[in-house]
């Protein structure tokens, strides 16, 4: 559901793309325009949302050799940003970009560099968290399970790292982020992680754990301190342009391995493991 490729034929209607340019796409194909949520410009909540996989069609995605795409959802690609790079981010840069953009770059009544925000899983969606994060200003810290991970979270911008096994370091850090970005798929605790958010710090929540798996929180973890808990879901329309042309800005690219389409079982296998480092990329 992160395509890049060439243009090879157009509607007629199409001005603004034509046959040869290169083009992105991501999870999301379409909206109903027609919502208050799509009038507000919230067209990634509406509830009439079709995705570039499991739509009406039953598409293959990015597994086929071709796919027919709306105009309005195909993004043009910037020249400065191979195409290795564009996919990764049509899904998970839109995905950590936008919550990144309304709490760090606006929001809370400071500036980013004013702001410590941390990052919780360092994986597919962190790793590019923590580049926009310290790239928008913020004091920028990366949270793991375990020390593992922490000279690659630094080189990605991190100025700090928490080992959250550490119930030292966890303690030490309470009530010091103004923002909390976490983007762990699997049933992670969350009241061990709202206690590190100064009063009316926001924690926003985008990786999703199984859909038979329910989360648990201690309210007294957000009414006490004034704390909010949200979910941020892939990005509204206008995100998108926004998230790629601040990543040519700021030289913000994905940690991706590359693999010829043949080998795409080897690919998945590196994915479900969590080897991979950290978006895998077939390239047909």
């Amino acid at each position: 559901h992160e395509i890049v490729g060439k243009v090879v034929a157009v509607g007629a209607g199409v001005e603004d793309l034509k046959i040869g340019d290169r083009a992105a796409i991501g999870v999301q194909r379409g909206n109903c325009g027609a919502c208050p949520c799509c009038r507000d410009g919230l067209e990634n909540v509406c509830p009439k949302i079709l995705k570039t996989y499991a739509g009406p069609g039953k598409d293959r995605g990015g597994f086929a050799q071709r796919i027919r795409y709306p105009r309005r959802w195909v993004f043009t690609c910037p020249a400065e940003l191979p195409s290795e790079y564009v996919g990764p981010l049509m899904c998970a840069g839109i995905t950590v970009f936008s919550p990144l953009k309304r709490f760090v770059m606006s929001g809370g009544g400071k500036a980013a560099g004013e702001k410590t925000v941390g990052v919780i899983g360092i994986g597919g969606l962190g790793h590019l968290a923590l580049q926009f994060a310290s790239k928008m200003g913020a004091t920028t810290v990366a949270i793991s399970r375990t020390d593992n991970k922490e000279a690659e979270a630094r080189s990605f911008g991190a100025a700090s790292f928490i080992a959250s096994s550490d119930a030292a370091a966890m303690e030490a850090a309470r009530c010091s982020f103004d923002v909390l970005l976490n983007t762990v798929s699997g049933n992670a605790g969350l009241d061990e992680y709202l206690a590190l958010l100064k009063p009316r710090g926001v924690m926003a929540c985008v990786g999703l754990p199984e859909k038979d798996e329910k989360s648990k929180m201690f309210l007294h973890s957000v009414v006490l301190q004034e704390r909010s808990l949200c979910g941020s879901y892939l990005g509204p329309y206008a995100d998108y342009a926004e998230m790629l042309e601040f990543a040519c800005q700021h030289d913000i690219r994905p940690m991706v391995e590359l693999y010829p389409s043949a080998q795409v079982n080897e690919a998945v296998a590196r994915v479900r493991d969590n080897t991979a480092r950290y978006r895998c990329v077939l390239v047909f």
